[in-house]
């Protein structure tokens, strides 16, 4: 082929041939997206009639079946912290400017953050994606996550995210490793990595619920070991979990993160009991 013919059948970059191509690939492209986006407006608006739902939170019906658990209201309305946070991203009193823990220098965080305080639809959501197996869910709390400029920051000045870790047996049992999920998510939107093995749980442990914070400090004593820790050495690490209680849990696995390696460790949870 010669170069003239090359040339108007736009196979040589930058020529008017190119562009014009160029041109109707990006249309082609937008008209592909429509339509797909289309299809998918159909389907959902077919799932909604041929099998209703309604929203856990609020009884409302489904719209957006795909996009659930929860109704549109209800994603929008999520509980958030509305009170001055302490840097470990504890709300505050009014007036306070530290919390008990991070005055006393007894938190192993540099920094944390939180969506909102444990109740109400945010409660609902985390135990659709925790115990009714809603993976879908982790998409959009990552979402509603890193709507905050305070967690987006927190997360964009990392390096890696590493996820509060299952007990094997439990995560037999479930079938996935809820923060797992979140913090993939949570990376992926903002392109940074995840570290799954960098923790794990050496010992299974009955669960956290309903004990006291002297009864959860015991029964996570010795249950967290280091697993991969050369993907934290030196790096400043992004810990994230579900719920953050009495922060039991959470501090023993930022104290093995520390003995990694790690440089600095922060804290991401979607919710928070206040």
């Amino acid at each position: 082929m010669t170069e003239t013919a090359r040339y108007w059948r736009g196979v040589i970059p930058g020529s008017r041939g190119w562009r014009a191509g160029n041109r109707l690939r990006t249309a082609f492209r937008g008209i592909h997206e429509k339509a797909h986006a289309g299809l998918v407006d159909a389907s959902e608006q077919l799932l909604a009639v041929v099998f209703p739902s309604s929203c856990p939170a609020c009884g409302r019906l489904l719209a957006r079946p795909r996009r659930g658990p929860l109704c549109e209201q209800c994603w929008a309305s999520l509980p958030r912290h509305h009170t001055v946070r302490c840097r470990c991203g504890l709300p505050l009193r009014a007036g306070a400017s530290e919390c008990p823990r991070c005055r006393r220098a007894r938190q192993p965080f540099s920094c944390g953050a939180s969506l909102g305080p444990y109740e109400g639809s945010l409660r609902i959501v985390l135990h659709q994606l925790k115990y009714a197996g809603r993976r879908r869910v982790a998409g959009r709390l990552a979402e509603a996550l890193l709507e905050d400029p305070a967690v987006r920051t927190l997360v964009a000045t990392s390096d890696v995210l590493v996820p509060v870790p299952l007990h094997p047996r439990r995560l037999r049992e479930r079938g996935f490793n809820q923060s797992a999920l979140l913090a993939r998510e949570i990376a992926r939107r903002v392109g940074k990595s995840t570290c799954t093995d960098a923790l794990r749980r050496c010992r299974d442990t009955v669960p956290q619920a309903g004990l006291t914070a002297a009864a959860r400090r015991r029964n996570v004593r010795d249950a967290i070991a280091v697993g991969g820790g050369a993907g934290v050495a030196a790096r400043t690490v992004v810990l994230v979990d579900d719920v953050l209680t009495t922060g039991a849990t959470a501090i023993a696995c930022a104290r093995r993160l520390r003995e990694a390696g790690a440089r600095e460790v922060r804290l991401l949870t979607v919710a928070r009991v206040v």
